[in-house]
């Protein structure tokens, strides 16, 4: 596809972004579910970030990890993070405050028991991921959505290490999590209609932009890079310079380029 314009490339986008809230097969008076506490798996750059989303818009929640040392390094760098925003001017350090007490720490996935919706967040490996839904399916309360933060696992096998396949979804957040807006939602084969609803509108709520993909190698977002990136490699290999790759996937309108 070629623009003839930087305007009509921008038309184009916005038109997509409009699109992409659009679910066909979805009816639009769908009922929703209360998502009024989240509970996240993981203290690292993803969970850490993944958190931050959900209190800046007072939600509160709970951070799972396995090692207090873990976990409270984690709190740190989110406090860090706020910090950072309130020497900017982006909001007052009384606020700095009031995000981090909407986040508590836990070391128990029991900790998760009244949660609405709860985000697996660890390191991508499917048998580890398998076994944290499989005691979901146990410490979940019934109703509560069950989230995998995957890049590209199959959200499908996830699915099927509980007796709840219908409750579980991708939420597959880019990094840095707080500041990257695309939220690609993964619906499995089995994920339940109003789960899908949920979490397209839980999108808006947080303020992400949300793309709806089925299960496939990459989703969509790596699918893209893979092959974007495969393109660079080519005229790497014929000698292009990799910073002139990069000035020209800025020009065309990537905040970053390949390499």
């Amino acid at each position: 596809m070629t623009f003839s314009s930087n305007n009509a490339m921008a038309d184009y986008i916005a038109t997509s972004r409009i699109a992409a809230w659009n679910v066909p097969d979805l009816s639009q008076d769908t009922p929703l579910r209360d998502i009024t506490k989240v509970g996240v798996i993981g203290a690292g750059t993803m969970g850490g970030g993944i958190s931050m989303n959900f209190t800046n818009v007072n939600i509160p929640v709970t951070i799972v990890e396995q090692q207090k040392e873990v976990l409270e390094r984690g709190l740190k760098v989110i406090r860090t993070n706020y910090q950072r925003s309130a020497d900017r001017g982006r909001f007052t350090r009384e606020e700095v405050e009031l995000r981090m007490e909407r986040i508590s720490g836990a070391l128990s996935l029991d900790a998760l028991s009244d949660c609405d919706l709860i985000i697996e967040a660890v390191f991508e490996n499917m048998n580890l991921k398998k076994q944290i839904f499989s005691e979901l399916g146990r410490v979940a309360k019934q109703g509560a959505i069950l989230a995998s933060n995957t890049s590209a696992l199959d959200i499908n096998e996830i699915a099927a290490s509980t007796k709840r396949p219908e409750d579980v979804i991708g939420l597959h957040f880019f990094s840095p999590a707080n500041v990257m807006k695309l939220l690609e939602i993964v619906r499995a084969e089995k994920s339940a209609d109003d789960v899908v609803a949920t979490a397209m509108q839980l999108a808006q709520t947080i303020n992400k932009i949300a793309v709806l993909v089925g299960v496939c190698p990459g989703f969509v977002g790596n699918r893209m890079l893979f092959k974007r990136q495969g393109q660079g490699q080519k005229l790497m290999y014929k000698g292009v310079m990799p910073w002139d790759i990069d000035a020209a996937m800025n020009v065309f309108g990537f905040k970053m380029g390949n390499f």
